[in-house]
């Protein structure tokens, strides 16, 4: 086993050997074992970061050599790294061998912090190897990031288990069994620390008085990595006030203010320190208290019992929506930085939190202080972030538990037991589904609080946002991580915007007003500007599906306004469609830039923008697509015209059989009928007076894009390059040629190199051509044919049409006036409306000429229909 598989080997392993020790220490209150159980288990978090010197990973090295011993019943030199080995094999197995190995580890453990003589030889070499210089400042380089998502999630597991090892005590009060960790909006990363508040239960004297609490303060100094030297991170708990632990305290100063908890005198502590604060620091593993503790840090909890959320919400006589923001979001916050963590064995409802009465805190209604209630005198269970019962609406009780909290928070009104009788468990898991989605769509958050309120709690009622295929393709563990990370993305971040705007008193605004086309703006979202300002995604309720960069280009050029923040506006997981986002007059609306063309890639597309953008009531297929130049009742199409659905079908979708191609029969039923508002819409549409709406205002944006400075490549090509040939007469080589293909009179094959020939090139013969009333109209008036709108049924399908008499068979038998490749894809996914130019007539000369002015017809006609779409 080389040098790289043993580090890794032991990276996956320490965790486990860690749990193992710590679960020994508690059996038999030994402090050594969780001694070097909370060593390791510190050292595991840290092995990613400071095992690139060839100095650490030697020392690393023999710490796994000697952790191998201490997990080995043979001392067979050849063994080595076995013990590690078989661990790695079935740590996770639930099987008797799996038993086996836990039950023989647990003995040489034992074992080994006993008898050998190599344990305090591994404390000290952990301790050399890796501890802070303490003659040097903790910090030497700035945090770069200290965004709420940079919190070190392992840090209150530290504080967890560091408590339930050291701070054990034997009085009647029981201090850890109502342990109080207060809940808080502050960044838990700054440029000095990160810190917990908590508050344990004291006894009042005399003694026949009744239980108080006591506040302390616990502060997780964070050490940054400095040049050359990688320094570890060193736990504490102290005051954060004054420089006790700043960058700039000294050695000296911390070692005179620090004493060994003696055991026994943590309880002593809590209740002779009723009313100051009480602080403390673990270092090396040793909880130590701090004398002379500053009395600021007391936050001045009155020595009564609080209320729980649930009493508190029906007490209170009014939350504002400040308040409401402000609870939900240190809510949230906390459930995911405790999330799957000892502080949650159990999902969070209204009686796990509490509100402790402030001397400084709830006379400020619209700023109540929540605290977790917390058991931390039980031994710790392994917590289930996942149900797995087939019959579950929801699989995810902490997720799901938030969202109930939300939504109680957001209406004022706990849930109460006869609405759902049974405690929050997997039995139950449906019925408080139930209750949560009926309440949150009856009370319509969205006006009661504000859309992000509501996003917030409809993504915690979404399931799928937690378990689909980019997360379920991982290991359990890595399966917890991106579940926490899209709580983050979904449910903390747009609280985090809302409760940022109620405190900086920016007023929550709507969506900014429509401005005038002949001011089109590029409004891109400054780092500094609040985010509540502009559109949430919950209000993007128009999708915009463009296949090629030309088609894109002339939708983009007609946004009113454009929004562009990665931060604000990423993917949901299993998104993975890029977007412009814009504002189109009233409309916010997401332009998808499809990777390619065809119904596959528009079907993916379709499925998956909902995850991202949930409120999309209307898709537009937009962009260009080749006409069929007469439609029912000898109607001329001509180039440059639109075309739009009334409905569609796949042209290519049937049989090939030997020498025919042989559609379904049910091809002529299309892909069903538009909903019921877009055939509406249509139906208006035919009339004279609207099209008349529609089309002015098409003549109005095509003369807005052309006089943006670099974009006249969408101006009308000229009445002498619309060319309609014969369908019988093909675009081929003609006269003396090679081409085999394309000589012989009586082959219907021709080569594929004439489809990069004009037909200039080729000389296809001007007698060929079709005259058209519309073309030679507007010749004589001398002024070039405005654009035409054609609605009816047209044709989508993966295969290109580049054939006249495929074309009209197509067109006679499915009355079809146009043939494109995207429509189909999105058709069955969203409401749709397919709206294209045509720039090429589906045969064999068709060319890229008409190409751009059929993108900005189409784009315009495109603005224009939503101008009239009143949904």
């Amino acid at each position: 086993m080389d040098e790289d598989d043993v580090l890794d080997l032991g990276c996956e392993v320490l965790p486990w050997v860690s749990t193992q020790l710590i679960l020994i220490g508690k059996q038999t209150r030994d402090n050594a074992y969780g001694t070097l159980g909370c060593e390791l288990f510190v050292l595991s978090q840290q092995i990613p970061a400071i095992s690139q010197t060839a100095l650490v990973r030697q020392r690393l090295l023999k710490i796994f050599e000697i952790i191998d011993k201490a997990c080995s019943t043979s001392r067979n030199v050849a063994d080595r790294f076995r013990a590690l080995g078989r661990i790695e094999d079935y740590k996770k197995s639930t099987s008797n061998i799996g038993q086996t190995v836990i039950r023989e580890t647990q003995e040489s453990l034992t074992h080994f912090v006993r008898h050998s003589p190599e344990y305090n030889a591994l404390l000290r070499l952990i301790s050399d190897g890796f501890t802070v210089d303490e003659t040097e400042p903790l910090y030497t380089e700035e945090y770069q990031d200290d965004s709420d998502i940079g919190y070190s999630g392992y840090l209150n597991q530290i504080l967890y288990t560091q408590l339930q090892t050291y701070a054990e005590c034997g009085c009647p009060t029981v201090h850890l069994e109502s342990t109080r960790l207060r809940l808080s909006t502050d960044n838990q990363i700054g440029d000095d620390d990160v810190s917990f508040e908590l508050a344990f239960k004291a006894k009042l004297f005399p003694p026949t008085s009744t239980s108080s609490f006591v506040p302390w303060k616990a502060s997780i100094v964070k050490v940054s990595r400095q040049t050359n030297v990688q320094k570890n991170k060193k736990v504490g708990f102290a005051s954060t006030y004054g420089d006790l632990l700043s960058s700039k305290r000294n050695s000296s100063l911390l070692s005179r203010r620090l004493r060994r908890l003696e055991r026994g005198e943590f309880c002593k502590l809590i209740d002779n320190c009723l009313g100051k604060p009480v602080q403390f620091c673990i270092q090396s593993n040793v909880l130590q208290v701090i004398e002379s503790p500053d009395p600021k840090s007391s936050r001045g909890i009155f020595p009564i019992e609080g209320r729980s959320l649930g009493q508190w919400l029906k007490q209170i006589p009014h939350l504002s929506n400040k308040g409401k923001s402000h609870l939900a979001y240190t809510i949230a916050k906390s459930v995911w930085q405790y999330y799957s963590s000892a502080w949650m064995m159990a999902p969070w409802t209204h009686g796990s939190i509490q509100l402790l009465t402030e001397k400084t805190g709830l006379a400020d209604i619209g700023k109540p202080h929540p605290y977790l209630t917390a058991n931390m005198a039980r031994a710790v269970v392994t917590s289930t972030d996942r149900y797995n019962a087939d019959n579950l609406m929801h699989q995810y009780p902490y997720i799901l538990a938030l969202g109930v909290l939300l939504i109680e928070i957001a209406i004022k009104q706990p849930l109460t037991s006869e609405e759902c009788p049974h405690p929050f468990s997997e039995t139950a898991i449906n019925d408080y589904y139930t209750w949560a989605w009926t309440t949150a769509h009856r009370s319509n958050l969205k006006d009661m609080v504000h859309p992000m309120y509501e996003e917030a709690v409809n993504n915690c009622l979404n399931p799928e946002l937690f378990g689909g295929d980019s997360i379920q393709q991982y290991g359990y563990t890595e399966q917890i991580t991106a579940r926490q990370n899209v709580l983050y993305d979904k449910v903390v971040s747009p609280l985090k915007r809302l409760f940022e705007a109620f405190q900086n008193n920016l007023g929550i605004p709507g969506a900014p007003t429509a401005k005038t086309l002949n001011t089109v703006a590029h409004h891109v979202i400054p780092e500094t500007s609040n985010a509540s300002q502009f559109p949430h995604k919950a209000d993007f309720t128009v999708a915009i599906f463009c296949a090629l960069p030309l088609e894109a280009n002339a939708v983009s050029a007609l946004f009113d306004e454009r929004f562009e923040d990665i931060g604000l506006y990423r993917n949901s997981p299993g998104d993975s469609n890029t977007y412009t986002l814009g504002r189109m007059g009233r409309h916010n609306t997401a332009l998808v830039h499809l990777p390619g063309m065809g119904k596959s890639v528009a079907a993916q597309a379709s499925s998956s923008i909902r995850s991202t953008y949930p409120n999309i009531k209307l898709a537009l297929v937009v962009g260009i697509c080749g006409g069929v130049p007469y439609k029912k009742g000898n109607k001329e199409i001509l180039l440059g015209d639109i075309v739009v659905s009334d409905g569609i079908i796949q042209h290519d979708f049937g049989r090939r059989i030997p020498g025919a191609f042989l559609p379904k029969a049910s091809v002529a039923d299309g892909l069903g009928r538009p909903i019921v508002n877009i055939r509406g819409f249509l139906s208006k549409l035919k009339t004279t007076l609207e099209q008349q709406h529609v089309s002015n205002k098409m003549t109005e944006y095509m003369g807005a894009m052309n006089e943006k400075p670099g974009n006249n490549t969408g101006r009308y090509p000229g009445v002498e390059q619309d060319k309609l040939y014969e369908p019988s007469y093909q675009h081929k080589h003609r006269g003396s040629t090679t081409c085999i293909s394309c000589a012989d009179s009586t082959n219907t094959m021709i080569c594929g190199e004439v489809f990069d020939l004009s037909c200039h090139e080729l000389r296809c013969g001007e007698e060929n051509l079709v005259k058209r009333m519309r073309l030679q109209a507007a010749l004589t008036q001398g002024d070039p044919p405005s654009p035409a709108i054609h609605l009816g049924l047209i044709a989508s399908g993966d295969t290109v049409m580049k054939s006249g008499q495929d074309r009209d068979l197509i067109s006679e038998r499915h009355n079809v006036i146009a043939f494109e490749m995207e429509g189909a894809g999105v058709w069955e996914s969203l409401p749709c409306l397919v709206v294209k130019g045509v720039c090429d007539y589906a045969d064999s000369h068709k060319n890229k000429v008409w190409q751009p002015y059929a993108a900005a017809t189409g784009a315009a006609c495109m603005k224009a229909l939503l101008d009239r779409w009143p949904f």
